[in-house]
C-alpha cells in the first residue's frame, strides 16, 4: 500500500451497502440541479426566440434624436443593425380608410421591419410612392396578394391606390387577430409627405439599435441614457430579460428569486449529504481509531473522507446528469408536443451544457462542503477507539433520565439528543425541507394568479363597440346564434362612471355591469368571497369583483339610480376590469338602467368550426363594431398555464419526494449508527416491542424538533412572501396554511415509520452477536 489513500476503493467495496445511501443522495442533488438548469436554458432559448418573434430583435429603442446622431449610433462597433420608424393613427380613431377598414400607418425603413421580425417578410419593401407593405393579417382579410391594389381614403376626401409590394408587418399577434384594424407600412418620405398633406403633426420617430449581444447592449445602456435622458432610451424587456441583462424590478425580482431558489437547493443538498456522512462517519469510530494508531494524522484523515467524498462523486455525478438530462427531455417534450402554441419550439433533444456544468459543480461543490463536519469529526476520534470502539462523541458525565415513562422511550429520546451536532443536523434537513415546501406553496399560488387562465365564459370571436359604444342590439346576439360552427353566444353591458352610493359612504361611482343568464351560470367556479347572485334579480341582488383596490365588500348596499343593491358574492376575474365594478344579472340591470344595447358579444365556437366560420363571422364588422378572433390567444394562453402548472407542480412534488427521502435516510443512517449499541440491549434483554418502542421514539423526536422549528420559521418566510407577493399585488389577506401544515405532518409522521420499518426488521432478522460486531 503506498498511501493511505489506497484504502478508499477497498473501503467502498467491503461498504458498498451502506455507501448505497450516501451515494443516492448526491446522485438526486445533481439530478435535481442538472434538471432544473436544463430546462431553464431550453425555456430560456425559447423564450428568447419567441420574444424576437414577438417584440422583434432589437436590444434598445430611442427617441428624439437627429437621423445624424442616429447614423453616429450605427458606426458604433457593437451595433449590428439600426431601424427606424414612426407609428400614426395607432388606435384607429382617425379617419383613414384602408378599403373601408380602420388603417394604422407606419413610416419606416427596411431595417426597422427586420429587427422587429423573427422571419423575412415576404416580397419587397416599397421605395417609392404608390407602393405599400401590408400586415399579414390586412392580406387575409381583404384577400389579396402581392401585385394587388389597395384603396387608402384620407380625411379630405381623397383615395390613393397603392400597389403591394410586400406582406408581412411589425407585432403581427396583435393584428392578426383585428378584423376592424389593419397595418400598413410606407416609406419614410412618402409617409411623412402624405401626413403633412393632411396638415397632421409628424409623430416621433424612434431608432431600434440591435447589438451584438444583450450583455454590450447592457453595457451601452447607461452611457445612452446619460447622453440623451432616461426617458429617450428604453429597452426591449423581453429580449434582454430573457438573456438576463434587463434592469427591470420585476426580472430582477425573478432573477433573486432564482438565486434563492438555487441556494435552498445547495444547502438542501449540503444538509442531506452532510447527514448522511455524518451517520456514516459514526458507523467507522473505531476504523478511524484503528488507522490513527498506524500513525495517520488528523489533516491525514480529513484529506481521507474529503478523497472517499470525492469518489462517490465519480459513481454519482454521473448517474444524476444521466437522469438530469432524460427529465429535462421529458419536460421539454412534453410541453413541445403536449401542449404546443407558444412551446412548439421548444428544444428536446439537446444537452445544456449549462445544465451539466451546474449539476458537476454543484455536486461536488456540495459533497466537499458537506464533507466539512464529518472529516473534523472523523479526525477527532482518538487511538483508543480502536479497542473500545466508542461510538459516544459526547463525555457522559451522569445517566440519563429516565423519568416515569417507559425505559425504552426515554433511551429513545436521549439517543436522539445525546449528539447536539447530529441532533441539530438531522433537525434542520427536516425542517429546511419543511421551510422549502411552506415557502415554494406561495410561489406556486403567485403564479397561478399571474398566469392567463381562461375563464368559462372566454369568448373565440369577440365583438365590442368601438370606443367602449353600446352598439350591438339583442337581435345581433340572435343571429349569431344561428350560424353553423357556433356554441355559444353571450353578451354584456357596462356603464362606466355611473353615481352611486354606499351604505358606508366609500364609493361615488362604478361601472355597473350586466351578465346574462350563461355568464352567471358559468362564473360560479369565480366567486370567491359569498356567493352567487339570484339570475332572477328579484331581490336586488349583485357581485362585485374581488381586489385590493376595489373598497366594495360583500354584504354592502350599493344604490344606483335609486335602487339599493345588496352585494352577496365576489369574483375573482371579470369581463371588465375597472376596480369599482357591480355586476348585476342582464334582467336586474335593465330595471335599474333601462333598456340597453350591448357593448360586447361573446362568441364560443364549437369543434366544427374552421377559419372560414371565423370569416363569416367577421363580416358582421363595420366602422363602428369591432371584431376579434381570439382563438389563437386563447391557445397560447391555455398552453401557457397547464405548462406553469407542470412544471411548478413538478417542481413542488421534486421538493415533496427529495423531503421525504432526506427525512427518511436521515433517521435511517441515525438508526444504523447505533447497531452496535441495540445489539448489546438485547443481549441483556430487551425484547422486540421494546427495541422498536425506543427506535419509533428516536425517530419521533427527530421528527417532533424538525417540524417546530420548520413550522415556525416556515410559518415566517410563508408569510413574508404571502404579503410581498399575493397580498400587495391582489389584496388578498394571510391566513395560517392549515391545510399545507396537515400535509406537511402526515408526511413526516409517513417518513418516520417508512425510516424506522427498514433498520428494525434488519436488527431483528440478524443474530445478537452479528450485531455486536458489525462495525
Amino acid at each position: 500500500m503506498k498511501s493511505y489513500l489506497s484504502l478508499i476503493p477497498i473501503s467502498a467495496k467491503v461498504r458498498r451497502r451502506q455507501n448505497r445511501m450516501t451515494i443516492l443522495c448526491i446522485v438526486i442533488a445533481v439530478f435535481l440541479v442538472s434538471a432544473i438548469f436544463s430546462v431553464a436554458d431550453m425555456m430560456l432559448r425559447t423564450q428568447m426566440n419567441r420574444a424576437a418573434g414577438k417584440d422583434g430583435s432589437w436590444h434598445l429603442q430611442i427617441a428624439g434624436i437627429t437621423q445624424s446622431q442616429a447614423e453616429q449610433l450605427a458606426q458604433q462597433p457593437d451595433v449590428v443593425c439600426t431601424g427606424a420608424g414612426a407609428v400614426f393613427n395607432e388606435g384607429g380613431e382617425e379617419d383613414y380608410r384602408l378599403n373601408g377598414k380602420r388603417v394604422v400607418l407606419y413610416g419606416c425603413d427596411v431595417q426597422f421591419l427586420l429587427v422587429n421580425r423573427s422571419v423575412a417578410f415576404a416580397g419587397t419593401f416599397p421605395e417609392q410612392d404608390g407602393e405599400v407593405l401590408l400586415g399579414k393579417g390586412a392580406a387575409r382579410i381583404f384577400g389579396v396578394a402581392i401585385g394587388d391594389s389597395v384603396t387608402l381614403k384620407l380625411p379630405d376626401g381623397q383615395s390613393r391606390t397603392l400597389t403591394v409590394t410586400g406582406i408581412g408587418g411589425v407585432d403581427e399577434s396583435y393584428y392578426e387577430m383585428q378584423f376592424a384594424l389593419v397595418d400598413i407600412y410606407l416609406p419614410q418620405e412618402t409617409f411623412e409627405s402624405l401626413l403633412t398633406g393632411q396638415g397632421e403633426a409628424l409623430p416621433q420617430t424612434v431608432y431600434d439599435l440591435q447589438y451584438t449581444s444583450a450583455a454590450k447592449a447592457a453595457k451601452a445602456l447607461p452611457q445612452l441614457q446619460q447622453q440623451y435622458g432616461e426617458d429617450a432610451v428604453h429597452e426591449n424587456l423581453n429580449v434582454m430579460g430573457s438573456a438576463g441583462q434587463s434592469n427591470s424590478t420585476a426580472f430582477r425580482t425573478v432573477y433573486g428569486m432564482a438565486g434563492v431558489l438555487f441556494a435552498l437547493v445547495l444547502l438542501a443538498g449540503v444538509l442531506m449529504i452532510s447527514g448522511t456522512m455524518n451517520s456514516n462517519v459514526a458507523q467507522r469510530t473505531r476504523f478511524f481509531g484503528m488507522m490513527r494508531c498506524l500513525g495517520m494524522s488528523k489533516q491525514q484523515v480529513v484529506h481521507f473522507v474529503r478523497m472517499e467524498a470525492l469518489n462517490w462523486c465519480r459513481i454519482a455525478v454521473p448517474i444524476g446528469l444521466v437522469l438530469g438530462t432524460f427529465s429535462s427531455w421529458a419536460v421539454c417534450g412534453a410541453l413541445r408536443y403536449g401542449i404546443g402554441g407558444e412551446f412548439a419550439t421548444t428544444p428536446v433533444f439537446r444537452l445544456s451544457m449549462g445544465g451539466l456544468c451546474a449539476g458537476v459543480v454543484v455536486g461536488v461543490v456540495t459533497v466537499l462542503l458537506a464533507a466539512q463536519a464529518p472529516a473534523k469529526r472523523a479526525a477527532e476520534v482518538p487511538p483508543v477507539a480502536a479497542a473500545s470502539g466508542s461510538e459516544q462523541a459526547a463525555v457522559v458525565h451522569h445517566a440519563a433520565n429516565l423519568g416515569s415513562g417507559r425505559t425504552e422511550t426515554a433511551l429513545g429520546i436521549y439517543h436522539a439528543t445525546a449528539s447536539k451536532k447530529n441532533w441539530f443536523l438531522i433537525t434542520a434537513s427536516f425542517a429546511l425541507s419543511i421551510v422549502l415546501a411552506l415557502g415554494f406553496i406561495v410561489i406556486l399560488q403567485f403564479a397561478s394568479l399571474l398566469l392567463p387562465s381562461l375563464a368559462p365564459w372566454q369568448a373565440d370571436v369577440i365583438y365590442t363597440g368601438y370606443d367602449n359604444e353600446r352598439v350591438l342590439p339583442d337581435t345581433m346576439a340572435q343571429q349569431l346564434r344561428r350560424m353553423p360552427g357556433v356554441a355559444r353566444v353571450w353578451g354584456c353591458t357596462g356603464l362606466v362612471h355611473v353615481p352611486a352610493s354606499s351604505d358606508r359612504n366609500n364609493v361615488e361611482q362604478v361601472t355597473f355591469c350586466s351578465y346574462d343568464d350563461f355568464m352567471l351560470e358559468s362564473s360560479k367556479s369565480m366567486v370567491v368571497k359569498g356567493r352567487m347572485a339570484k339570475n332572477s334579480g328579484a331581490d336586488n341582488e349583485v357581485m362585485t369583483m374581488y381586489n385590493k383596490t376595489n373598497p366594495i365588500r360583500v354584504g354592502d348596499t350599493i344604490t344606483v339610480n335609486g335602487v339599493p343593491l345588496t352585494v352577496v358574492g365576489a369574483f375573482s376575474q371579470g369581463i371588465f376590469p375597472d376596480d369599482v365594478t357591480i355586476i348585476a344579472p342582464e334582467t336586474l340591470f335593465r330595471r335599474v338602467a333601462g333598456e340597453q344595447n350591448y357593448n360586447m358579444i361573446g362568441v364560443q365556437l364549437d369543434r366544427t368550426a374552421s377559419d372560414e366560420t371565423v370569416l363569416a363571422l367577421a363580416a358582421f364588422s363595420s366602422d363602428q363594431i369591432v371584431v376579434q378572433d381570439l382563438r389563437e390567444s386563447n391557445r397560447q394562453d391555455r398552453g401557457t398555464y397547464y405548462a406553469a402548472r407542470i412544471v411548478l407542480y413538478g417542481f413542488l412534488a421534486i421538493i415533496g419526494g427529495i423531503s421525504l427521502l432526506n427525512i427518511v435516510n436521515s433517521i435511517s443512517m441515525s438508526v444504523s449508527a447505533r447497531m452496535k449499541q441495540y445489539g448489546i440491549l438485547r443481549a441483556i434483554g430487551m425484547d422486540d416491542a421494546q427495541l422498536k418502542r425506543m427506535i419509533s421514539a428516536e425517530a419521533g423526536t427527530y421528527a417532533v424538533s424538525g417540524l417546530v422549528v420548520g413550522i415556525a420559521l416556515g410559518l415566517v418566510l410563508n408569510r413574508m412572501l404571502y404579503t410581498r407577493l399575493i397580498t400587495h399585488y391582489f389584496g388578498a389577506a394571510w391566513q395560517v396554511p392549515w391545510g399545507c401544515l396537515a400535509v406537511i405532518v402526515v408526511v413526516v409522521l409517513a417518513a418516520v415509520v417508512l425510516a424506522v420499518y427498514n433498520p428494525v426488521r434488519r436488527i431483528l432478522m440478524q443474530p445478537i452477536t452479528a450485531t455486536i460486531s458489525e462495525l
